[in-house]
């Protein structure tokens, strides 16, 4: 890759692009096959991630790489949570992957967050990183008999959250349920790898 005296990819320079580091470093970085998260769970995270990982696994297939020669996508990722569908869209994604993805966890990873890391194929964190596990937070307006329509459907979503957490994890049901009402904060390289939240310390 050619590049001028600051470091910065003449290819890059010839496109038409915003000129800020972030966006270079965002482009250097899909490049590289690493899709840097450190937003909110929301439409825009469907856009970016799922778009890429689709992108990819079509490339592979396309020009019939063998999984296990495949270079593994990371999803590199800091995020408080947010919109719980947008989050199992980008769950599905993931687990619909042929080439495998590698999640990395920094910072933190909370909320909706923590199933979108667990669906990982491979899982790598610092060993600050914290994650927390809780139940979802909501509103609803309306007529009586429609506030109950949108609490089950609530209700429906957490048991999907819930379901992916303990199929990716050693956390068991007793244990999750004893917790789900709590702040449950865990480190990674102390409940994260005990629990199975975590595969690999990144020392």
């Amino acid at each position: 890759m050619t590049v001028n005296e600051l470091g910065i990819s003449k290819e890059y320079l010839e496109l038409e692009l915003p000129s800020s580091m972030e966006d270079y470093q965002i482009w250097e970085s899909y490049k590289e096959r690493k899709i840097l998260f450190n937003d909110d769970v929301d439409a825009s995270g469907i856009n970016k991630i799922v778009y890429y990982i689709r992108k990819w696994n079509e490339e592979d297939e396309r020009n019939n790489i063998p999984i296990e020669k495949r270079v593994s996508p990371q999803l590199i990722t800091t995020t408080n949570g947010g919109d719980v569908v947008a989050g199992l869209a980008i769950v599905d994604a993931i687990k619909a992957s042929k080439t495998p993805i590698t999640g990395v966890a920094i910072g933190c990873v909370a909320s909706m967050g923590v199933p979108i890391y667990t669906s990982c194929h491979r899982r790598l964190s610092y060993p600050n990183t914290v994650f927390l596990i809780h139940d979802g937070s909501m509103g609803a307006q309306g007529t009586s008999n429609k506030v109950k329509s949108t609490l089950k459907f609530y209700d429906r979503l957490d048991a999907r959250v819930k379901k992916i957490i303990i199929d990716n994890t050693k956390i068991s049901t007793d244990l999750y349920e004893e917790k789900e009402d709590e702040e449950w904060y865990m480190f990674a390289d102390e409940e994260g790898i005990d629990l199975g939240i975590v595969d690999e310390i990144i020392a």
